[in-house]
């Protein structure tokens, strides 16, 4: 059994107050937040302090978590003005998870700082700098490339560079011609990434840039980064691709929106003439990968409809690049980025 195959943890508000107090000596309200795998609450204090409480899934491995830990920890210690990440909040007897029971289960916690903005997904989109969201990511990236756990060499569903899930799982969905659209993109990624495995760089990534996670200040600057629970040792140009993935479901001209991404990284990171290239497929990909995990889970978990966010913007993306021609997609992605 895995995470995504077990049922999130289920506390009430009364419980979080009293896990809270007891473990951190705060006495604060509570405001559930969207989750997926795990259970996640908005705090804050009658003082207007503001925190986050993550409860993990019961099937999640400590070194997973230690893995966030220890990131999370690095981001504290090599704090800018650049870039905002939670900061841990320690229990009151000094570690930085916390554990509690409940049904006879174990569970661990973290408290983390809230940080005050808005989500990318929450503003207009003739507000975002889609050039200043590649830029940023280049920059996280620069400070994950000083980063190392072994940890992050782990088989995740949501890596590109590990496709085993989706090949296993998209079979799950019943429309034929859908079937046939993952297929496709499954033998696009065998064709043109696959055999170019040692061009493409490796690197801890956050894996996990889309518009849920990206905070920006009141002039819509971007400066905040959350959840890092999808962090995985993969394809160094995956994590501009992933952010490219989500940021142009729902709207036109992608080509463009993609392009200023790849170019705002390129401006503060570095991406080789072939990653450059491999960019689309593995958009793609993650995709293809997000629409079978819609399909998968919300088959386990029904009443959870957060796992079908982004589903059919996904699935009108995928129909609509399905028609394209990807080697030119791939070419027009190293052009844009070069300009």
């Amino acid at each position: 059994m895995s995470v995504f195959s077990i049922k999130p943890p289920s506390f009430n508000k009364t419980e979080i107050k009293k896990i809270v107090y007891d473990l951190f000596g705060l006495r604060v309200d509570v405001k559930n937040l969207d989750s997926d795998r795990d259970q996640n609450f908005y705090l804050y204090t009658i003082s207007n302090e503001e925190f986050v409480l993550k409860i993990y899934n019961s099937n999640e491995s400590i070194d997973i978590i230690n893995l966030q830990t220890n990131v999370l920890d690095h981001f504290q210690k090599n704090d800018s003005e650049v870039i905002t990440a939670p900061k841990i909040i320690k229990t009151t007897d000094g570690n930085f998870l916390g554990i509690v029971k409940k049904n006879d289960i174990e569970y661990f916690l973290r408290l983390v700082s809230f940080i005050k903005g808005k989500q990318l997904k929450d503003i207009d989109q003739k507000s975002i700098s889609f050039y200043g969201l590649g830029s940023f990511i280049g920059i996280i990236n620069k400070v994950l490339d000083t980063f190392t756990d072994p940890n992050a060499k782990r088989k995740l569903p949501w890596d590109v560079g590990n496709i085993d899930f989706l090949n296993k799982r998209f079979n799950i969905i019943n429309d034929k011609k859908k079937r046939e659209v993952i297929s496709y993109f499954i033998n696009q990624y065998n064709i043109n990434i696959l055999p170019n495995n040692k061009l493409l760089r490796k690197s801890i990534i956050h894996n996990d840039f889309n518009d849920h996670n990206i905070i920006v200040d009141n002039d819509n600057k971007i400066f905040g980064i959350i959840d890092f629970g999808d962090m995985v040792y993969t394809y160094t140009a995956a994590e501009p691709a992933v952010a490219i993935a989500y940021a142009v479901l729902g709207r036109r001209n992608p080509i463009k929106i993609a392009g200023e991404i790849l170019k705002g990284y390129c401006h503060t990171n570095f991406l080789s003439n072939d990653e450059l290239k491999s960019i689309i497929y593995f958009t793609c990909i993650r995709l293809c990968i997000s629409v079978t995990m819609a399909e998968y889970r919300s088959k386990l978990f029904p009443n959870n409809k957060y796992l079908m966010v982004s589903n059919v913007d996904a699935w009108e993306f995928l129909t609509a690049i399905y028609k394209e021609n990807l080697t030119a997609w791939s070419e027009k992605m190293v052009k844009y980025a070069k300009k």
